[in-house]
């Protein structure tokens, strides 16, 4: 018995030490990524997570919203559109793109927020109410 136990001692010890040779240490041991997805690399996801996060707290519940990149693509548009959808609970959310086909001007007219992926958008769509490195968010003018 003392020598399958410590069999699987030494088996763990080489699991564990397997697990933390493997762990991204250039990015900091102790340091938790800013969201679920902080460590996919360089696509949008994260930026995305990041700015829809922070833009909940500045659209009211019912509001009509239509979140994009800059400058505009229909594969980043359809994923942003579902994640909006998630993260923007009892909000309307109008797509710029589905299925990764940008939707028809007079589809996105009626919404009354914007929320840019990317750089800022030229001419502005209305008043800036939020501005942070992944994009910015909009009350469109009328």
């Amino acid at each position: 018995m003392r020598r399958s136990v410590l069999l699987s001692l030494a088996g763990s010890a080489v699991l564990t030490a397997f697990s933390i040779a493997s762990l991204p240490f250039s990015r900091g041991l102790f340091h938790a990524p800013r969201t679920p997805y902080g460590d996919v690399g360089t696509d949008f996801t994260a930026p995305a997570w990041i700015l829809l996060s922070s833009a909940e707290s500045l659209i009211p519940r019912g509001a009509a919203v239509l979140p994009r990149s800059e400058p505009p693509d229909p594969t980043t548009d359809t994923y942003l559109h579902r994640f909006a959808v998630g993260l923007l609970p009892g909000r309307r959310i109008v797509p710029a793109a589905r299925w990764m086909v940008p939707s028809e001007p007079e589809e996105t007219r009626t919404a009354e927020y914007e929320i840019v992926l990317g750089r800022a958008p030229s001419p502005p769509p209305g008043n800036l109410l939020l501005e942070i490195p992944e994009g910015t968010v909009w009350r469109r003018s009328r």
